[in-house]
């Protein structure tokens, strides 16, 4: 049989000064010469485990996911022997398991599986982060923990997880420490994998909700829903999870009939996450979603998306004195975001800025912060008229809702102040007469508002896999994109969680009100007539800007069309 030093050496892996270092190592202490030239950083996981395949004769296995993995060997197995000793069943025949395991060189490994599990067992390798994967896919995120909280509630027949929740605190927590409090078989920790994953992931909400027979837990990555694979047994702990969750966000735990909101702080590493909790009383328990934000980040304009030519033109609007600038778009489209970046800016010692949010999203230093909250009488109309006695230079109104909020904004922009606000409109021609529809006067509109911005997030193509479309690209629709450029797109790998995208980006229109503008509203022209005269005028509209990063090869005509699909 050839020596691992060997084998490493013909393949190309390591050269003969490298394996002399790692030999004279080995002779110091008791350590596996393949450990040694992995602690080293010789070789790599995946290097080695081909190797030690090539030496034993044992199959070796790069990647997982093509692999069929047996329903009847994943039940064969509990979750808790799983996570034990990273391994993942593949199938049962005959008496014989065979495993996945990333830790060939563990004698004990196998001694251990077979006493417990009475199974001869059959081994193959394969990459920790393919059995990883494996587990969370088959098993699910918190399959153990969860395993073991119903094992300790059958052994002392009492609901365990219910009574380890009631005993805390019901205040606000701060900060958790996620890394630190997933240490216990408890309903704490099985909360804390779940948000841990989905920090991880990059996802931006968790969604638990349930249903008649079950549970189902989703994360938003890059503006899409995804499932978070959980075992099925979750729906059992779904009241405790809940409860959970509310502890740590100071929400009323007893409370179940009425919808709730909250905020609370975890700590992920060196890292601070700020979470917005929000529960709603359904009809088979309490749906909470989870908003994920962190709680330091930078605002700028050219990062969000938006291109020289028109950075330019949005730097004007926010450095004036007086008038109104209006974000809109569906929920989701980066409205807030948007404002944050050119309130971050203009913010300067010089000025005094005021916000009335709902809710407020992220703190911004050297900003004043206002958190709408009617249930006090606290409204955005009622914090407008508060805000202009402290002497603002510029003011954000999160929402325009309504008339009273709309008019009270519009006056305030032409009483010299500068505001910004939001409103839900599909695309920026629609938000004038979407105010005139309120019953805000035209002559107030066209005298104040500066400009209407339509915003939409597309995602971007993930970098490391990107490719060039070729068939595809002559069934496009668009002329174009028939005639000009090359087309990307994303294959799928494993950076991107094999969706071909990886991060957003935004794409806009921006509706100047000049003076043709002008003279259409107090006309009170609908949204096509203002839209002709804004092509005429030059406006890049929300598709053609869309067209324009997929000529740059930034996102794909799929996605422009998915969240341009309403225009016209």
């Amino acid at each position: 049989m050839a020596k691992l030093g060997e084998i490493l050496i013909n393949s190309g892996v390591i050269n003969k000064e490298q394996l002399k270092i790692a030999l004279a190592k080995q002779k110091k202490g008791k350590e596996l010469l393949g450990k040694i030239l992995l602690d080293l950083g010789f070789i790599d996981e995946n290097e080695l485990l081909k190797a030690l395949s090539s030496q034993l004769s044992i199959p070796y296995y790069p990647s997982l996911k093509e692999v069929s993995i047996k329903e009847e060997a994943v039940k064969a197995v509990p979750a808790k022997f799983i996570w034990h000793y990273k391994i993942i069943p593949l199938e049962i025949k005959d008496d014989t398991l065979t495993i996945a395991t990333s830790n060939p060189l563990d004698a004990s490994l196998l001694d251990d599986i077979n006493l417990h599990l009475k199974y001869n067992i059959k081994t193959v390798w394969a990459p920790e982060a393919e059995i990883r994967d494996a587990i969370r896919k088959y098993y699910g995120i918190g399959a153990d923990t969860v395993e073991g909280i119903l094992e300790r509630e059958a052994q002392s027949g009492k609901p365990e997880a219910r009574k380890e929740l009631h005993e805390e605190r019901e205040e606000i927590i701060e900060v958790e420490d996620l890394e630190k409090s997933a240490q216990s078989t408890s309903v704490i920790k099985l909360v804390d994998q779940l948000l841990k994953e989905a920090v991880l992931a990059g996802a931006t909400d968790i969604h638990i909700e349930p249903s008649r027979e079950k549970v189902r837990v989703r994360y938003r990555l890059d503006g899409i829903l995804y499932d978070m694979p959980v075992p099925e047994d979750i729906r059992f702990l779904h009241s405790a999870i809940i409860s959970r969750i509310k502890i740590i966000s100071g929400l009323n735990v007893v409370e179940r009939r009425q919808p709730q909101d909250g905020r609370a702080k975890v700590k992920l590493g060196d890292k601070e996450i700020d979470l917005r909790i929000s529960t709603l009383p359904t009809l088979y328990g309490e749906d909470a979603v989870i908003r994920i934000l962190p709680t330091q980040l930078l605002f700028d304009l050219k990062q969000l998306g938006f291109l020289a030519e028109d950075l330019g033109k949005i730097k004007g609007f926010i450095k004036k004195p007086h008038g109104i600038i209006f974000l809109t778009g569906p929920t989701g489209s980066g409205k807030t975001t948007t404002l944050y970046a050119c309130l971050s800016y203009i913010n300067s010692p010089d000025k005094k800025i005021i916000t009335i949010e709902d809710p407020i999203e992220y703190e911004l230093a050297g900003i004043t912060q206002v958190q709408f909250n009617p249930k006090v009488g606290l409204t955005f109309a009622n914090a407008l008229r508060s805000m202009l006695r402290h002497d603002p230079d510029v003011m954000m109104v999160g929402e325009v809702r309504d008339l009273e909020t709309a008019e009270l904004a519009i006056r305030t922009a032409l009483t010299g102040h500068l505001v910004f606000s939001t409103l839900h409109t599909n695309d920026a021609c629609s938000s004038s007469v979407r105010l005139l529809d309120m019953g805000i006067d035209p002559y107030l509109v066209a005298s104040s508002v500066e400009a209407f911005i339509a915003q939409r997030l597309v995602r971007v193509i993930c970098p490391e896999c990107k490719e060039e479309m070729r068939k595809e690209r002559e069934a496009l629709s668009e002329v174009s994109l028939r005639t000009k450029g090359r087309i990307y797109r994303g294959k799928g790998c494993e950076a991107c969680k094999f969706t071909g995208y990886k991060g957003r980006t935004a794409i806009y229109e921006i509706l100047v009100v000049d003076d043709s503008i002008k003279e259409l509203i107090l006309k009170k022209a609908s949204a096509n007539q203002i839209k002709e005269k804004a092509k005429e005028l030059g406006m890049v509209t929300l598709r053609q800007r869309g067209w324009q990063k997929v000529m740059e090869g930034i996102t794909t005509p799929e996605e422009v069309m998915r969240v341009t699909e309403m225009e016209k």
